[in-house]
């Protein structure tokens, strides 16, 4: 039988997410194992070839569609996409934005397997790519820590570490922390870890790598390039689009209590700024999204190498060098 793979989609006001659809389904060495999950949010003055009308044909693709105005961010959609999820063997989570190399629904389950860990999740920074498929192959990146921001919030960096090809893994690379525009691992993630939607958009990766990690998934970045995003610059020859904090006079208020939600989870209150003291409201529904009972947080900060009760960072967790013997 096929293996099937969830691809889950939170699109806000994206005029790309057609041509990120297109070039999935085209490129993918079987399409009909492709089963998406996509929250739609559009203004109603947003052009209709960034909506459905635009969509290419395929049997497989459930969206939801929200006026931009009644989004509640990033998680929150994300959230939304992932509720389409129907007991797939894989799910992957992306963004609205990517493209993809050849064959990669086949690339992206031979990496998985090389793990030869039912656990493994896939998770990096991707390179990026340029308008309309100009990829960036020269280099295959990692995940390390960047620091704790004003917030405390553990902030992640993408390390171009590996030349290609000649510097090209034999096997996907042990990490700590997961993207949220590129995550890849069995379908049971949806109902083991589902995402949160009390949160916003900041913390998001360091909950949900501390939520994966105490849950018994171990975390790999590809040994090999898969998948390409699209980072904007004002040079960038893209359609003008909006994003959610720009559209929303709350996004401070979602924000506040995005962050509380995250030291709550990671047990760092304390250390946390006076105005992210939480109230009751805040995290009502904080169990329903909290860590996994398979190994505690205590255990997941000596593998990562952090500390989030007095912001410490090591040495290896800013390289993004993990291994079973460092701890």
């Amino acid at each position: 039988m096929t293996v099937t793979i969830f691809v889950q989609i939170a699109a806000y006001r994206d005029p790309d997410l057609p041509a990120t659809l297109h070039n999935l389904i085209e490129r993918a060495a079987q399409p009909e194992r492709l089963r998406f999950g996509i929250c739609l949010q559009l203004a109603d003055n947003d052009p209709n070839h960034w909506g459905t009308n635009a969509f290419p044909d395929h049997p497989q693709i459930s969206v939801c569609s929200f006026r931009a105005s009644d989004s509640l961010g990033a998680c929150w959609a994300r959230r939304q996409a992932q509720s389409f999820y129907g007991g797939e063997d894989f799910l992957l989570q992306i963004d609205s934005h990517m493209r993809a190399v050849e064959h990669w629904d086949e690339l992206l389950l031979m990496t998985w397997a090389e793990c030869s860990d039912p656990g493994a999740v896939l998770s990096v920074y991707p390179n990026g790519f340029q308008p309309p498929c100009f990829l960036q192959t020269s280099t295959l990146p990692v995940m390390g820590a960047d620091g704790f921001d004003d917030n405390g919030i553990l902030r992640f960096q993408g390390i171009s570490r590996f030349r290609l090809p000649e510097q090209q893994p034999e096997r996907p690379i042990p990490g700590a922390f997961i993207a949220g525009g590129f995550l890849f691992g069995p379908g049971s993630i949806a109902s083991r870890v589902p995402y949160d939607p009390g949160l916003y958009f900041y913390g998001e990766e360091v909950a949900m790598s501390a939520r994966l990690w105490t849950s018994g998934f171990n975390i790999y970045a590809p040994n090999r390039l898969l998948l390409f995003h699209l980072y904007k610059t004002e040079a960038t020859p893209v359609e003008p689009s909006a994003n959610h904090w720009s559209d929303h006079d709350n996004w401070l208020e979602l924000n506040r209590k995005s962050l509380v939600r995250v030291h709550t989870l990671l047990q760092s209150l304390d250390r946390a700024p006076q105005q992210l003291r939480p109230t009751a409201r805040d995290v009502t529904d904080i169990h329903d999204y909290w860590l996994g009972e398979q190994r505690s947080l205590h255990d997941y900060e000596r593998w990562a190498g952090v500390n989030f009760r007095t912001s410490e960072i090591s040495e290896s967790a800013e390289r993004g060098h993990f291994s079973t013997t460092q701890n």
